[in-house]
Order: structure tokens, then sequence, then C-alpha cells
């Protein structure tokens, strides 16, 4: 049987380590982002607010990639190593994620209290599966980060709503009659 003095011991050590939490929390990584914004990979771009929301709305090029450029910040007191992207469990319709770089690096660290130019690819794809009046929104991207040890994928929402509609067939060149739902 253990004794008392190894039982108190093991409870001031729980102690410390539940006491620890919380403060770790109030440093627990924030990465959010921010303007400036700017695209490339699209003849035409808008940007509007309705409401709350911004959104910028791309002319869709089949089988291209869109660039979409933005700040990544990083609000917290620890620095923050981004891995990578993680695909979202929805995917939009039109856009499959390709890569999030920091000037040609996929692996980067934003410091604590730092801003990071940050480039998000999207490639355009799959028009011929969304009727021909129908859109798709990309409004987050999925990073995998790690911080102090620890793992985790974090979702950030874009400073703006990235929007696209579908093209008309004759844009669309793998549309066929069947391949389109009615729309």
């Amino acid at each position: 049987m253990p004794s008392r003095k190894v039982i108190a011991g093991g409870l001031v050590a729980g102690a410390l380590v539940l006491g620890a939490a919380p403060a770790y929390a109030g440093f627990s990584p924030s990465l959010t982002a921010a303007g400036p914004t700017s695209v490339k990979g699209t003849e035409a771009s808008a940007v509007f607010d309705i409401g709350e929301d911004t959104i910028r709305q791309i002319r869709y090029a089949d089988r291209k990639t869109l660039t979409y450029t933005f700040e990544l910040v990083n609000d917290g007191l620890l620095p923050i190593k981004v891995e990578g992207i993680a695909q979202p469990k929805v995917k939009p319709t039109l856009f499959d994620y390709k890569s999030l770089k920091s000037g040609d690096k996929s692996e980067f660290t934003v410091g604590a209290g730092d801003r990071r130019l940050v480039t998000l690819s999207l490639f355009m794809t799959a028009c011929e599966r969304l009727s021909s009046r129908a859109g798709s929104f990309v409004k987050d991207v999925h990073l995998r980060t790690s911080s102090a040890f620890v793992k985790r994928t974090v979702v950030i929402a874009l400073p703006e709503q990235i929007h696209s509609g579908s093209p008309r067939e004759v844009l669309c060149p793998n549309a066929t009659a069947d391949s389109r739902p009615p729309g």
C-alpha cells in the first residue's frame, strides 16, 4: 500500500497539472485570416458585402488553378507551425484544395503576434456535376498545425468567401445531357 507521502505527492502533482491546463489554454494558439487579399487565375473578380459576409465572386475557369492570397495572423503567445492543409469533410463542388504556401514553402512558422502572407491554391473542377445556375463557396481552410508539442487541425475562416457559379455548358467541356442536374 502506498504511503501517505506518495499519495499526497500524487494529489499535489495532479492539482498542478489541472491548474496548468487553464493557464495553457490562455496561451493556446490563435490563427485568423485577414486582408489585404488578391486572386489570380480568373478572368474576372468582384468583391461585395451581403449582410455581415464579404463575398469574392470569381469567374470559373475549368481545370485551372485559382490562387487566393491573404495574411495569416497569429494572435496567440506561442509560435505556430503550419504543416499543410487538411481536406475538409464537406468539399465545395467546384473547387479542390491544392495547397497553402508562404512564399514557396508549404511548412512554415507564424511567430507569436506575427502576420504571414500566404497563398491558397484551389483547382477549379467538376462543373459538369453542378446545375448551370448553381454555385459553390470556399469559406475556410483547414490547417494542420503544431505548437508547444501539440498537433491539431484548425479551421480558419477566410477574409472573404470565394464564390463561383457553374458556367454554361459551352464553358464546361465535359458536361453532357446526363451529367448535370436540371436547373
